[in-house]
């Protein structure tokens, strides 16, 4: 998963990364740090995420397709 995409998440479920650490069961420098890409996400995060957060085909389709148009076009 892209930093971006993990930001998306946070910004669609209308969260501070404070909020969004405290949902995931992480520290807010982690939520930053995978934002600013000096993190991966981990497996652990990820089955957080899978477990709370509703992520459907459609929604990965469209940060996939983001990601590969912010390298197209940077």
């Amino acid at each position: 998963m892209e930093a971006s995409t993990f930001k998306g998440l946070r910004l669609r479920a209308s969260k501070t990364q404070v909020q969004w650490a405290e949902f995931l069961g992480v520290s807010e420098s982690t939520v930053a740090a995978i934002e600013n890409g000096r993190r991966r996400v981990s497996d652990t995060v990820r089955a957080r995420l899978a477990q709370k957060v509703s992520i459907d085909d459609d929604l990965m389709s469209f940060f996939d397709s983001l990601e590969k148009f912010k390298q197209l076009y940077s």
